[in-house]
C-alpha cells in the first residue's frame, strides 16, 4: 500500500512538473509569435549568453528597428504586486486566499541584459528590458514600467521610438544568432548552475 501510494505522489509530482513546463513553453512561443507578426523583427528563443556571473537563459530576444528587446516572459495568473526595488513580487489568486512569492523579473532580466552588453559592448543603448505576462495576469499598481500583457504589446511597441537601421538590425541578428553556435555547452553549464542553487552550492 505504502509503494502504490508513493508511486501515485511520483506520478502526480510529474504531472505537476510537466504541466508548468508545457504552460510556459506554449506561453513563450505565443510570446514569440506575436512579437515577430507586430514588429516584423527577427525573434529568438531560449537564447543562451555566458557572462562574467554565468551563462543566462533568455525567454526571448527580438531584433527590430526600436531596438533589441530582450524579453522575460511569465505564465503566472492572478493579481501580480511588487516594485522595482522589490527582490520579490507577489501572485495572489483566489480572491486573496493564496498568495505565492516570484523574483522580480526585472532583476532577473537585468542579469541578461548585462551579459548581452558584456558580449555585444557596440550595442549597450540598443537593448530594451521587457517582462510580458499572460492575458490571464492582473498587474498591481505598483508594477514598473516595461511590464505587460501579451495584448499590450502592440501598444507598447508602437510608442517605442525607432533606434535601429536596415543595417543595424542585420548585423546584431547575425551576433545573436551566432550565439547558438555554443548552444549545447552554455545549456549544460546553465543546468548545472540551476542545480547547484537547488542544492545551496
Amino acid at each position: 500500500m505504502i509503494t502504490f501510494i508513493v508511486i501515485l505522489a511520483a506520478i502526480v509530482f510529474c504531472m505537476w512538473f510537466f504541466q508548468n513546463q508545457i504552460v510556459g513553453h506554449i506561453g513563450e512561443k505565443h510570446t514569440a509569435n506575436r512579437i515577430r507578426a507586430i514588429s516584423k523583427g527577427t525573434v529568438f528563443r531560449d537564447v543562451y549568453v555566458e557572462g562574467s556571473h554565468g551563462v543566462q537563459q533568455i525567454d526571448i530576444i527580438a531584433v527590430t528597428e526600436k531596438g533589441i528587446l530582450v524579453v522575460e516572459k511569465k505564465t503566472y495568473i492572478g493579481l501580480i504586486v511588487g516594485s522595482a526595488y522589490d527582490k520579490q513580487w507577489t501572485v495572489i489568486v483566489g480572491w486573496g486566499k493564496k498568495k505565492y512569492s516570484m523574483k522580480n523579473p526585472h532583476h532577473q532580466n537585468y542579469g541578461h541584459i548585462m551579459a548581452l552588453h558584456e558580449k555585444f559592448p557596440a550595442l549597450r543603448d540598443k537593448f530594451i528590458n521587457l517582462v510580458i505576462f499572460g492575458n490571464n495576469a492582473k498587474l498591481g499598481d505598483r508594477i514598473p514600467e516595461g511590464t505587460i500583457r501579451d495584448r499590450d504589446f502592440k501598444k507598447f511597441y508602437r510608442n517605442l521610438p525607432t533606434r535601429m537601421n536596415t543595417q543595424e538590425i542585420e548585423s546584431a541578428a547575425r551576433n545573436i544568432a551566432a550565439l547558438n553556435s555554443d548552444r549545447a555547452r552554455l545549456k549544460a553549464m546553465h543546468k548545472q548552475k540551476i542545480r547547484g542553487k537547488r542544492k545551496g552550492l
